[in-house]
Formats: C-alpha cells, sequence, structure tokens
C-alpha cells in the first residue's frame, strides 16, 4: 500500500509518554490536511499521566501556561499502516508528532525531543552519531487463567521457543508490519518469559522502536487472549524480573568506532573510557528514570541485576559491561534500565552522562569498583536525580522535573496510604498497580 494519508480511513496521532508508551487520538484522514499545517490540540500533560491515568496537576500546567493545549505536528516520515490486527474493517494509520508549545516552540519536556536534542548535540559537539539497541524481556500469560504460554523456566531451551514458535512468530510478523526490526528471540529464565533483541539501529530509532514494541506487543497479546508483562519484577521468588539492557557505540564520520583502541589492552579507547566514567558518575542520578517504579527496585536486588554503580570487561554483574567481539568490535551494555522503562529516557540519561564524561574528562574508576551502592528505593533515586544538576540540566530541567513530580505524587505518596504491609502484601498492591498499565 502507497502509505499515503488519502490512502486511510483514520490516521492516529501519537506521542510517547514518560512510561514508554504511547498517546495520542485518531483523526479522520479528510481533517489530516489541517493537520499537517496547523497542529493538533491536546492536553500539555499528555506526557505526564500518573502511571494508571491520573490527570497530572503540576503547577506548570495551571500556572506557568494556564492549562493552554501542546499542539502535534505530524512527522509525516513516520506515517505507516497499523497492525493489521487492530484495523479490522477499517484503514487506519499511525504517525508521530512533535509537540510544540503554543508560541511554536519545540516542548522541551517531550521524552523523545529531549533524546533528539542530546542526539543533535552528540553530532554538533564531536561529530559522532549512536548506534544501538535494546533487548527486551517479558512475560506472556494467559488472561484469564494466569498461567504463562509455554516457558516454565527452561532458558534458551530449542523445545520451549518450537513450541511457543508458530503464535510468538506471529506476533514478531505483526509487529515488523509497523517497522518494529527484530533480531533474535528466545526463551528467558522466568516463568513465561521471552527475550526479544532488536536490530541495531541509528539516531532516534531504536527507542521508537522498543516503545512502539511496548504497545504493540501489548495490543497483539491482549487481542489474542494474552498478558504482555512489562511490570519489572511481576513473581520475584520465581526470577521473574525483566530487564531493558542497552547496548551502543560511537561512530565518526569516517566510520570508525570510537570506543576502539586496538593498542589498549582493554581495547577501550580514552574517548571510551571518558565516555564511560560519566556514566558510572551519573549511574545513582540515571537510576529512577531507567528504572522508574517502586516495584523496579525488586529488579535491583535480584540475582543478576547491578547492585553498584561500576563496570567491567564482559561482566554480567556491572550495571556497564564493556563487550569486544571477535572482529575488534567494542560497544558497551548498560544493564540498568527495566522493562518499565522509557526508552527515550534511557537514550538521553546515556547521552547526558556520556557526553558529560567526555568534556570533563573524568577518570574511570578500576573496574568491579563497590564505593557506590545503587539506590534501593524509588525515592532514593529520585533524590539522587534531583541532586544530580548537571544531568538534570543536560536532559531537560522541565522534563526531570515533571518526573519526579510525576512519580511522587501518583507513586510513592498513593503507596504510603497503604500503611505497614507484608512484603508480600506490597507485591500484590504493585501489581495491582504497574501490571496492565499501557
Amino acid at each position: 500500500m502507497d502509505c499515503h494519508f488519502d490512502n486511510f480511513d483514520f490516521i492516529e496521532l501519537k506521542v510517547y509518554d514518560i512510561h514508554g508508551y504511547t498517546k495520542g487520538r485518531l483523526v479522520s484522514s479528510s481533517a489530516f490536511p489541517k493537520i499537517i499545517e496547523n497542529g493538533h490540540g491536546l492536553v500539555a500533560s499528555l506526557c505526564y499521566k500518573g502511571i494508571i491515568g491520573q490527570l497530572n496537576a503540576h503547577p506548570y500546567f495551571r500556572e506557568a501556561i494556564g492549562h493552554k493545549n501542546v499542539r502535534l505536528y505530524p512527522l509525516l516520515e513516520t506515517l505507516m499502516p497499523c497492525q493489521k490486527i487492530v484495523q479490522g474493517d477499517h484503514k487506519i494509520a499511525s504517525v508521530l508528532c512533535e509537540t510544540r508549545l503554543s508560541d511554536g516552540t519545540l516542548d522541551s519536556g517531550d521524552p523523545r525531543q529531549a533524546a533528539l536534542a542530546l542526539l543533535e548535540q552528540l553530532h554538533s559537539e564531536f561529530g559522532l552519531k549512536i548506534k544501538s539497541s535494546f533487548e527486551a524481556e517479558f512475560g506472556i500469560r494467559d488472561s484469564k487463567t494466569d498461567q504463562p504460554f509455554v516457558n516454565n523456566t527452561k532458558w534458551a531451551s530449542t523445545a520451549i521457543m518450537q513450541c511457543a514458535q508458530d503464535f510468538v512468530l506471529d506476533m514478531v510478523k505483526s509487529v515488523t508490519e509497523i517497522g518494529i526490526e527484530i533480531d533474535i528471540l528466545m526463551p528467558q529464565l522466568g516463568d513465561g518469559q521471552y527475550k526479544v533483541t532488536f536490530d541495531i539501529a541509528e539516531g532516534i530509532k531504536a527507542a521508537d522502536m522498543t516503545a512502539e514494541f511496548k504497545t504493540a506487543s501489548y495490543v497483539y497479546l491482549k487481542m489474542k487472549g494474552f498478558n504482555a508483562e512489562f511490570m519489572a519484577c511481576v513473581r520475584p521468588n520465581a526470577g521473574l524480573c525483566h530487564g531493558f539492557h542497552y547496548s551502543f557505540s560511537l561512530w565518526d564520520a569516517d566510520g570508525r568506532n570510537v570506543f576502539v583502541d586496538p593498542e589498549d589492552p582493554s581495547q577501550l579507547s580514552e574517548f571510551g573510557r571518558h565516555w564511560l566514567a560519566g556514566l558510572v558518575k551519573h549511574t545513582p542520578g540515571m537510576t529512577a528514570l531507567i528504572s522508574p517504579t517502586i516495584n523496579c527496585y525488586r529488579r535491583l536486588r535480584s540475582v543478576g541485576a547491578p547492585l553498584y554503580a561500576n563496570w567491567a570487561l564482559e561482566n554480567r554483574g556491572t550495571a556497564f559491561q564493556v563487550r569486544i567481539e571477535p572482529a575488534g568490535n567494542v560497544y558497551i551494555e548498560n544493564r540498568l534500565p527495566s522493562s518499565a522503562c522509557s526508552p527515550h529516557l534511557v537514550l538521553a540519561s546515556t547521552l547526558a552522562a556520556g557526553m558529560d564524561g567526555v568534556r570533563r574528562k573524568l577518570p574511570l574508576p578500576q573496574p568491579l569498583d563497590e564505593s557506590i551502592k545503587l539506590p534501593e528505593t524509588l525515592e532514593k533515586a529520585l533524590e539522587e536525580l534531583e541532586a544530580d544538576t548537571l544531568l538534570k540540566e543536560a536532559i531537560s530541567p522541565k522534563l526531570v522535573e515533571l518526573f519526579i513530580h510525576n512519580k511522587r505524587v501518583f507513586e510513592i505518596q498513593e503507596f504510603q496510604t497503604f500503611g505497614e504491609l507484608s512484603d508480600e502484601e506490597m507485591l500484590l498492591k504493585e501489581k495491582d498497580y504497574y501490571y496492565d498499565y499501557c
């Protein structure tokens, strides 16, 4: 199908919120030309609703902009048909939008826009581009019986994969229709847990694909009678914790990976060491942005998850793992993000922290250093984020302020109303709150 708006009945206007899901509305294709020219108004807190949909009443929305809308302007190069499973007898497309304030300026509080601004800094200041990919762990369970789909903790079992693959590959085919490129698929350690790895992509595309997958897989599985689990830690006693590991490298205009120094025993260049030092330095502040729910901190206490702001060569127990491929290519894997993250905030925080390390030529700590422990709760992580002035300024002061407000008002204060609960009772509250968000 020629992907022009005239070929569709309705167009879905969408943006990505701070929780990593799409938000927006359907408009008729007949209204679309005016929207291209003038934008489409939606409530300014669109990206900042509470995780179960609560209206954000931060003073910024009431006083600073007087309840004005933001305007969504379609990015026409992203227009494409929706998954066939959701179209039915209709012709429906979707298009990503950039958000603009009433004065026409870009909204710095939009997570995708914040990431794009940092990508532009990476290019203009350092002449570099990022190539990256996410690994997405998630669960599939029957929505009526709560039974896991095929996999029963047999990691990498080809027998389990063969039993599941017809259904799972149908899902992969469906999300591929909307531009999500999946490279690897396998069963994981947890009950009903699977992992997909996305193709390596340049710039914003890796974050776009991963965020799109969260919504698209949720919708596909829901329509087939299953739940897609993106809650970070659903059944901790069964080892069911989901991460969204993020791997990346940086490349110059000559096609050279600037992390590589073949003369160094670690293969890691001086530039790469400063970049990695920036990541380690800002890890406490980054943690809230990339492990953003109360429930996420169960995962950071689980086997295989990092406990410290540290790094090492080829070591899965650290926050950052430097990986060396047989051909000598080097990339960094960030193992902190949970499945509850916004991929755009992962990208933004990675760029902000890394560039600060390079600008200030920060020294890289020794491998496996255990002097800085990760925040143990969401509140402690938010306090670290508040204290990290450099990180806040680099990402977007407005975005970070609204993020912190959202998390404190809609999650921390909400959970405080439950009073004293056992760990088992608290986990049930977390599941009630986080399990079915989209």
